[in-house]
């Protein structure tokens, strides 16, 4: 990820209790920050070289509240829609594959057992919240 913030000079904020305890899949969670990063990056502040991503994490009732927030540049109303489709880009031809936030829906949903929203208006920046339980039990 360093390469990537170094490059578009993005400063990502944690906000974080000190004390939280999550008993999930860090690998899980790793694929979705990054991948909202990402997402940040080249979709949110495409035409900025800098801007800053906030990740805020909180915990209330054994539930975890992880949000993501940009203020770049916003997506449009018929595009929240199809947000989490598989194969569904504004960057075709341009490196864009459209899996990034499919595969967030499915960590979110199956391996965390939470559920994502995405918030959003053009030019106002995007907001991604992701609730998910502190404990996820799995079933073999």
């Amino acid at each position: 990820m360093h390469h990537k913030l170094n490059k578009s000079q993005i400063t990502v904020v944690i906000n974080c209790i000190e004390d939280l305890n999550i008993e999930s899949s860090p690998s899980s969670l790793f694929q979705i920050i990054t991948n909202l990063i990402i997402n940040s990056i080249t979709h949110g502040y495409e035409l900025e070289t800098n801007g800053e991503i906030s990740i805020n994490i909180s915990e209330d009732k054994n539930i975890i509240t992880l949000k993501v927030i940009d203020l770049g540049l916003g997506i449009k109303e018929e595009n929240l829609k199809k947000l989490f489709e598989p194969f569904f880009t504004t960057k075709r031809g341009q490196g864009g594959c459209g899996l990034g936030l499919n595969i967030v829906y499915n960590l979110v949903t199956q391996s965390l057992k939470g559920t994502i929203v995405c918030e959003s208006k053009l030019g106002s920046g995007t907001t991604f919240t992701i609730h998910f339980p502190c404990k996820v039990v799995k079933i073999n």
